[in-house]
C-alpha cells in the first residue's frame, strides 16, 4: 500500500484494515474488522469484542486477562461503534 493510500481502520477497535481477510466478513468497505464484525460484516456484541481483544492483548503483549480486559475495555469504549450514544452498544 502506498503512503497516499488510505489505510481504513475498525470503527470498533482501531484495527487497521488492509487485506480483505481483514474486514468482517471478507467484504472490503465493511466498517469492523474480521474480529470485531460477523460474516455479514455487522459488528458482533459488546462483550464477544472485548473478549476477542482482551485475548489478542495477552497474546501480544503478554499481560494477564483481568488487565488485558481493562486495557481493552478503555480501547473499546472509546472508539465509534461504542460510544455510549451509538445504537445497538448493548451496554
Amino acid at each position: 500500500m502506498a503512503l497516499s493510500e488510505h489505510c481504513p481502520s475498525c470503527g470498533s477497535c482501531g484495527f487497521p484494515m488492509r487485506e480483505p481477510a481483514d474486514f468482517a466478513g471478507g467484504l472490503p468497505g465493511a466498517t469492523f474488522c474480521s474480529t470485531c464484525g460477523d460474516d455479514a460484516g455487522r459488528l458482533r456484541p459488546f462483550e464477544e469484542v472485548l473478549q476477542a481483544n482482551a485475548e489478542y492483548l495477552v497474546r501480544q503483549q503478554g499481560l494477564d486477562l483481568g488487565a488485558a480486559r481493562q486495557m481493552a475495555r478503555a480501547l473499546l469504549t472509546a472508539m465509534p461503534a461504542w460510544k455510549a450514544d451509538s445504537p445497538g452498544t448493548g451496554r
